[in-house]
């Protein structure tokens, strides 16, 4: 392993393969190790998704999305971001029995790679007798002013999703005409401890 030293800091390579050590690199100015955080690698990798959707509810409106992990020690880091003009609530349940009606397309955050997820959204459900166990409640928003007011849901905290289990989130308008975002952000990474 070669060895270089800059303005006094050593910096050593690290071995991407039984071959090649590869250099790790500063910046030539302040000479800080160029490093990117775990999430931004799992971009570069290609095992992060994204969904995300735009509706326009009326009072009292409901929106269910049903996540479906599959059975494997492939896992979702799982966040989400929900945002509605006016009086929102957003619920996340657990363990739910039912099915999904329309299979939602989420797309590779890495539009050069080819891999496809394995957790699955749909849009709106049907049968089944139980939602599940509420894991997350959230309301907030008021009825006037209503870009002044949003309710904004950003769990940038991932939560890690149980493998082979059906997750529910239901969105709930307080107020006629609410404008709601929603993005799910994942990234899938198998398990070397399960």
């Amino acid at each position: 392993m070669e060895i270089d030293q800059l303005s006094g800091f050593l910096v050593f390579g690290v071995k991407d393969d039984e071959v090649n050590v590869v250099a790790l690199r500063a910046d030539d100015v302040t000479h800080s190790l160029m490093v990117i955080n775990h999430e931004h690698h799992e971009i570069h990798e290609g095992t992060t998704f994204r969904y995300s959707d735009s509706l326009i509810m009326a009072s009292a409106a409901t929106q269910v999305y049903l996540i479906t992990t599959p059975n494997t020690t492939k896992w979702a880091h799982f966040t989400l971001d929900i945002d509605g003009s006016a009086i929102t609530a957003v619920d996340v349940y657990e363990g739910s029995d039912r099915s999904g009606t329309t299979l939602q397309t989420a797309y590779n955050a890495n539009r050069n790679s080819n891999n496809i997820n394995t957790t699955i959204i749909h849009k709106d459900i049907s049968g089944g007798t139980t939602d599940g166990t509420k894991i997350y409640g959230y309301k907030s928003g008021s009825s006037s002013n209503q870009s002044r007011s949003a309710a904004i849901l950003d769990h940038d905290s991932e939560v890690v999703l149980k493998q082979n289990t059906k997750y529910l989130v239901r969105i709930t308008s307080g107020t006629t005409d609410n404008l709601v975002n929603v993005l799910f952000n994942w990234y899938e990474h198998t398990s070397l401890t399960s």
